[in-house]
């Protein structure tokens, strides 16, 4: 089973329009409303290309059971425990003319101790080997800064294998106890690693050194310049034949965290896994709405992959 654990979630609104006018009163062309999050956006990816997978959020208020159902709609199967607040919103405002996007998040609400450590007993009971836990996302005001890393280490008790795909103090903190796969973008990397990624043996500088500090899996994105994959004694730079004319980027690496811990489940290489994982990330990049694309689309893209094995 693939556990999925969204602490922050969000109700996305995403706003067309031609252009953004500055200080002017702009007008929406279309509103797509969805529920949202990196985690919910992961769990849509994996069912996207046929995966089970079961969230874990926190909701809380009107909007909270707005989200409720939502997923009940789209099938995705989930347990929440409540909030002291209402769950947030996000508003994104894309420009057509662009293909730009603005992102506007609102802080998450309070998550009390007692909530915590219900769904701390939840994977405790739950969790077994074989199984995959992916921690997406910030957390909430009122939970521990560290509380990725204590679930990393509950992961390693129950001998499965945790994802941590977050950025600042609560990546820093996972880090520390070791989790199977992490996938920072460069900016992220910077914030863990303390030194500035401008070229590529930069990046390979940074890949190395999470493999060192005992990650199995270390996946460094930098948007269209495209991946650099680091597992085990070896290293892979993904990048992408032709430019795909995609517009719609959130959500691009969550589809593409999914898609790859979906792929090894389903027992593939670890080639077969990222190539077609970052296929799915690009068709993702063509359709509204984060998680969301074509899976006939993203086997089109594949031909599009390249992988290269570099020496260590």
């Amino acid at each position: 089973m693939i556990y999925i654990f969204c602490p922050n979630p969000a109700l996305d609104r995403m706003l067309i329009m031609d252009r953004l006018e500055l200080n002017e009163v702009n007008r929406a062309e279309a509103v797509h409303e969805v529920a949202a999050g990196k985690g919910i956006n992961v769990a849509r990816a994996i069912k996207s290309v046929g995966g089970k997978s079961k969230l874990l959020l926190f909701l809380g208020g009107l909007v909270g059971q707005k989200i409720k159902e939502g997923l009940k709609e789209e099938n995705l199967d989930f347990e929440s425990w409540e909030t002291l607040g209402e769950t947030r919103l996000t508003t994104i405002l894309h420009e057509k003319s662009l293909k730009r996007h603005t992102v506007l998040n609102e802080p998450g609400p309070l998550v009390n101790l007692a909530q915590a450590m219900r769904l701390y007993r939840f994977l405790e009971n739950h969790l077994q080997g074989e199984d995959y836990l992916i921690l997406s996302g910030s957390l909430p005001p009122g939970l521990r800064v560290d509380f990725y890393a204590q679930l990393v280490t509950l992961a390693h008790r129950r001998r499965a294998r945790s994802v941590v795909d977050s950025s600042g103090e609560f990546l820093s903190r996972a880090l520390k106890n070791c989790p199977f796969m992490v996938k920072p973008n460069v900016r992220e990397a910077e914030g863990v690693l303390g030194f500035p990624i401008r070229i590529f043996e930069d990046k390979r500088r940074a890949v190395e050194m999470l493999l060192h500090r005992g990650v199995e899996l270390v996946v460094l994105s930098d948007g269209p310049r495209g991946l650099l994959l680091g597992y085990g004694e070896q290293l892979w730079k993904v990048s992408i034949g032709k430019e795909v004319q995609g517009e719609y980027f959130i959500g691009s690496g969550d589809t593409l965290v999914g898609v790859l811990v979906e792929e090894f489940v389903q027992g593939k290489s670890i080639e077969e896994a990222i190539r077609f994982a970052t296929a799915c990330g690009l068709a993702n990049t063509l359709s509204p709405g984060a998680g969301v694309f074509e899976v006939n689309k993203a086997r089109e893209l594949e031909e599009l992959v390249i992988l290269e094995k570099l020496p260590r």
